[in-house]
């Protein structure tokens, strides 16, 4: 008891209490805490998920969402540490006599600060637990520590490694490559740590996508890695490498020693499918790669991977210059992909190259829009792509937009028996052509549930001979029937509320809720009618809306062409570097309108376009009629006086110390110069790009010498003059402080009649109201005021009521509330709702909740604006 009780401190430091504590931190709580860092990285290895369609990580652990599985692993991990540091740690220096002298060995081991060998494996174990949970922070200072802590100790190799891997994680390449090639020079370095060096290496250089450069280390690694997983990896990720730089021989007997390795059968078939891609183009052996890879379409084990092997034979064609089938493989690829959304990204963005190299932008757009809706913020080139769907976006539209003027203005010009019989027409090849889709669909959907029936029946039944008792959900062939049940019913639905309304506008009207015009009941069928009457293509109102049949519509209609041919040019030059077909777009610009608008920056750009493309003699051409048409433009006299940036330059300079001149008087409070400065800038500089920072320091050194009328009279000239920029911002701000404390007579006098008028009741029944211009699409307000009652207030039983109140302005009623509070909550809600609105021009709108004895005073005293007083004092300060 005496030696276990002089054992278990750590206050001495014995024979006897390193003896205890080193063997106690060993085999039991380090012990478990590497059990439980082991099955967890065991886990994370298992719960990774590899993206084919990228080079593969060297390492699996950076991975987010899978590295939150193994968090409880190395949660017990970090405590096991912590427990061995707080109780096994021995920083007590050992006894010495004082009449002996230590030898040099002695002297070292008496200096250190630690003297539990297991408190260093302990820290870096702590170390490397943090790393994998991604909490790099906490991982960089216990390794710092340790560097600090344990000098001299043959585990600072593996601690600056860990460090190295952590500079690469937070993406400190610099740290990295300092930690990581100082240790590749160390002639000390272990050979234990030689292969993970070399991967680490790898995966410095893959982060940057320095792939040339990953190559030799990542062998290196591979030739000496000792795990047969690593290895597996490293060979795949080699393969991939050299397929990336052509080395297509290499890359082929690679994939072909993945595959001898017997891996998971993922990587088995990824190998596969590679290996049949790397072959040189023109090589003859295209026939005999499609045959291997048609043969694994026959492979009941590919099903699922159908997918990828379309697309490795659409890479085939394509590598063979065969641009049509390529598509049409990658088409198939698309068709068959069904839950790898990868793989279906990847396919999305190959038809979006292919279509943009031709170039073929309309598919372009169609295929980067699909693309960037399916992959992550952290895809390679993300930004390049998106801006890519962006400018392509743009550019569709507005050729639809000429393409579509083009044609309702043909449409215009016919007369109208020929107009409508063309209509007609167009209608009846629509329902044609829909009943015929409708039954195709119908057929494909049978022929589906039958394949699919007959295909997961036999193979249930050949894994599970009890699969026909299981209940339905456990069930995979029973559900899969009422998947495409459902789907051939409702398609393709969200999981949301009142997901069985495929148009939320226009749902159906609830129990107990009624719209009613002028006390009139109107059936949901009427009513959707109603809403729907410029929506229903099977009318002829439908398309005649569309077609500029007056003088104004129809120049509106051109002005939309010349704005999309103008803005299609500069996308073309600007976006897509297209400079051909930006020319044409500019040109056709010019043709169509020769008095366009856009006339002078058409030029320009033509101009520019032209010395892009080193065409000297239109660049002249030109040129010559900026000169000549606008000779007082600046791109005028950049072309005829070489030195007017120069004198331009010059010019801005003296505004700049006008400027600097004139905020030192401001500073210095001495607002009469600054009015005088102003004034004089306001002169000779009328056109300078500073003059609303003129404007803004005068009207405040007014607001300093004058009256405070002077000063919100130069303060709405401020605003009138700039109304879009900062300082009429600013303006706003300071008129909103000067009528704070000015009380407006009438608004005082209409609050006054108002609490006389009206009683306050809030216990009583109430209504909402909202009063609208006559001319406003009424029922469209109804319908989204019910839609929102649908959704939201179903309960309720509310009725929406529409009646005149004056000449010019209608009412819609909501009723009814039990009382006050109910009609208030309402009230917020509906009014924060921007979706009731969106259809109106909400401005000309008031709504306020009333009770149902005022509105009797309201209908008969009509002021609005009086009434809304009311409300604001007594129903939402």
């Amino acid at each position: 008891m005496i030696i276990l009780a002089a054992g278990c401190s750590t206050q001495k430091n014995t024979l006897i209490t390193r003896t205890y504590h080193n063997t106690t931190a060993k085999y039991n709580i380090l012990f478990n805490g590497n059990e439980s860092f082991n099955k967890g990285v065991d886990n994370l290895q298992r719960s990774f998920k590899d993206n084919y369609n990228t080079i593969l990580p060297v390492f699996t652990y950076k991975d987010e969402v899978a590295v939150q599985q193994i968090f409880s692993d190395m949660d017990r991990t970090i405590k096991k540490c912590t427990k061995v540091v707080q109780m096994h740690s021995i920083k007590v220096k050992p006894e010495t006599r004082e009449d002996r002298e230590l030898t040099p060995k002695q002297r070292e081991y008496y200096n250190q600060q630690e003297f539990n060998k297991w408190v260093d494996d302990t820290y870096l174990l702590l170390g490397k637990a943090h790393f994998y949970k991604h909490e790099f922070g906490m991982a960089k200072e216990t390794f710092m520590f340790m560097l600090s802590e344990f000098k001299n100790k043959p585990i600072l190799y593996d601690v600056r490694l860990w460090l190295a891997k952590t500079f690469i994680e937070t993406e400190n390449y610099k740290n990295a490559e300092e930690i990581l090639f100082s240790l590749n020079r160390d002639i000390g370095f272990p050979k234990r740590l030689e292969s993970e060096l070399s991967a680490t290496i790898a995966d410095y250089y893959l982060r940057q996508k320095k792939y040339d450069e990953a190559i030799l280390p990542l062998s290196k690694a591979r030739e000496k890695v000792k795990n047969k997983q690593q290895k597996i990896r490293y060979t795949f990720v080699l393969a991939q490498l050299n397929e990336k730089q052509g080395n297509l021989q290499k890359a082929s007997d690679l994939y072909q020693s993945v595959v001898k390795m017997n891996p998971p059968y993922e990587m088995t078939f990824h190998a596969k499918i590679n290996r049949a891609l790397a072959y040189e183009k023109g090589s003859g052996s295209r026939k005999q790669i499609e045959d291997q890879l048609k043969k694994m379409l026959k492979d009941d084990k590919n099903i699922e991977y159908q997918d990828q092997i379309y697309f490795a034979l659409g890479n085939i064609a394509y590598k063979e210059n065969d641009e049509k089938s390529a598509i049409e493989q990658y088409k198939k690829s698309v068709t068959f992909s069904t839950t790898n959304t990868s793989q279906k990204a990847f396919t999305f963005l190959t038809l979006a190259n292919i279509y943009y190299t031709f170039p073929d932008y309309v598919n372009a757009q169609a295929y980067y829009d699909s693309t960037v809706s399916l992959i992550d913020l952290d895809y390679p080139d993300y930004d390049i792509i998106y801006a890519k769907s962006i400018s392509l976006n743009q550019l569709v539209t507005e050729i639809n937009t000429v393409q579509l003027q083009d044609s309702v203005q043909l449409l215009a010009k016919m007369n109208t028996d020929d107009l409508n019989h063309y209509i007609d027409n167009l209608i009846q090849e629509l329902n044609t052509q829909e009943a015929e889709n409708r039954r195709l669909e119908q057929e494909a959907q049978q022929n589906q549930q039958y394949n699919m029936m007959m295909a997961q029946t036999g193979k249930n039944m050949a894994q599970d001979p009890t699969s026909q008792t299981k209940w339905y959900f456990y069930n995979p062939a029973a559900k899969n029937l009422g998947r495409i049940d459902f789907k051939a019913k409702w398609g393709n639905r969200r999981l949301e509320d009142n997901w069985r309304r495929s148009n939320k506008r226009f749902s159906a009207v609830g129990p107990g809720t009624t719209i009613t015009e002028n006390s009139e009941l109107i059936t949901t069928d009427e009513a959707q009618q109603a809403a729907a009457s410029n929506t229903n293509n099977r009318t002829r109102e439908f398309y005649l809306q569309n077609i500029p049949l007056t003088d104004s519509a129809m120049k509106a209609s051109h002005n939309k062409i010349q704005d999309a041919l103008f803005s299609m040019g500069v996308i073309y030059k600007t976006d897509l570097k297209d400079y051909d077909k930006a020319v044409v777009s500019f040109e056709e610009l010019l043709q169509r309108y020769p008095e366009t608008k856009y006339k002078l920056n058409t030029y320009y750009n033509l101009y520019s376009t032209f010395i892009l493309l080193n065409n000297k003699g239109k660049l002249e051409l030109y040129r010559n009629k900026i000169i000549r048409e606008f000779p007082l433009s600046m791109y005028a006299k950049m072309m005829t006086n070489p030195d007017y940036i120069k004198e331009l330059e010059a010019e801005q300079n003296i505004v700049n110390k006008y400027y600097e001149e004139t905020y030192g008087y401001f500073q210095n409070q001495q607002y009469e110069k600054v009015i005088e400065n102003c004034n004089e800038v306001f002169k000779k500089y009328p056109e300078d790009k500073l003059l609303p920072r003129f404007d803004y320091m005068r009207a405040i050194s007014v607001g300093k010498t004058k009256d405070v009328r002077t000063f919100r009279e130069a303060l709405y000239e401020l605003i009138t003059k700039y109304p879009n920029s900062e300082v009429s911002e600013n303006a706003r701000i300071m008129i909103a402080y000067l009528d704070k404390d000015r009380p407006n007579i009438k608004d005082i006098e209409e609050i006054e009649i108002a609490e006389k008028l009206y009683n306050k009741a809030e216990d009583e029944e109430h209504y909402t109201l909202y009063i609208v211009p006559a001319n406003l699409n009424l029922n469209q307000l109804l319908f989204n005021i019910i839609n929102f009652n649908l959704d939201n207030f179903q309960k309720l039983n509310l009725t929406a009521v529409k009646k005149e109140f004056n000449n010019t302005q209608n009412v819609i009623i909501i009723k009814i509330f039990k009382n006050q509070n109910e009609a208030v909550d309402y009230y917020r809600k509906i009014s924060a709702d921007t979706g009731v609105l969106r259809d109106v021009d909400s401005k000309s709108i008031s709504a306020f909740a009333i009770s149902v004895s005022n509105y009797k005073i309201f209908l008969e005293d009509k002021s609005i604006s009086r009434y809304q007083k009311f409300f604001e004092q007594n129903y939402i300060q």
